[in-house]
């Protein structure tokens, strides 16, 4: 496939019509958070099952597949930011099934927004080639408040996934076809 061609096909959908774009966005999204809300992640010493701990585990998710895509030239770009979107979107509802009032959704989402921003910059800048051996599993302690052998099993995980999304081609990712590594820490 030569370079560019996924691009073209999110294109197509993006011209084809709002609801193709809409159907692939939406794909994006929930790939992520079913990853994200893996059982392995929670409970036993882990991540607390709450909607904080949730955040934590689908906001890393999220930063490592936006990261892949935002590789992808403008169109991976455009593709980055529509499903960032939605998952602020589904924080947005979430914060209101939890009984959120309406009146301090914004500010909250406009919290978890810089929150969510903060934790992408930093999970970017421990992936670097140049940084440290231990600054994904720092980054994850500090932000996910895990003790240091958790987060060194989930900074492992980390890796395998922005390889695996590393690895995979510029279609299908495209095309919302994440290949996501196994859940399964190593405690």
């Amino acid at each position: 496939m030569a370079s560019g061609e996924g691009g073209v096909n999110f294109l197509k959908a993006v011209m084809g019509g709002r609801k193709d774009q809409r159907e692939l966005v939406d794909s994006a999204h929930a790939s992520i958070m079913a990853q994200a809300l893996q059982p392995a992640f929670f409970g036993d010493g882990r991540v607390e099952d709450t909607f904080a701990g949730r955040f934590e585990v689908a906001a890393l998710h999220s930063a490592l597949a936006l990261r892949r895509l935002r590789e992808l030239g403008p169109t991976g770009q455009a593709f980055a930011q529509e499903v960032f979107d939605e998952l602020f979107s589904g924080f947005d509802d979430a914060l209101r099934e939890i009984g959120t009032g309406d009146l301090r959704v914004g500010k909250k989402i406009r919290r978890i927004g810089e929150a969510f921003y903060g934790r992408a910059r930093a999970y970017d800048a421990a992936l670097a080639p140049d940084a440290a051996e231990t600054a994904l599993a720092d980054a994850i302690a500090r932000n996910i408040d895990l003790k240091d052998e958790v987060a060194s099993s989930f900074a492992q995980y980390a890796r395998k996934v922005a390889a695996a999304l590393d690895a995979q081609g510029e279609e299908s990712l495209l095309s919302a076809q994440f290949d996501w590594p196994d859940a399964t820490l190593s405690l």
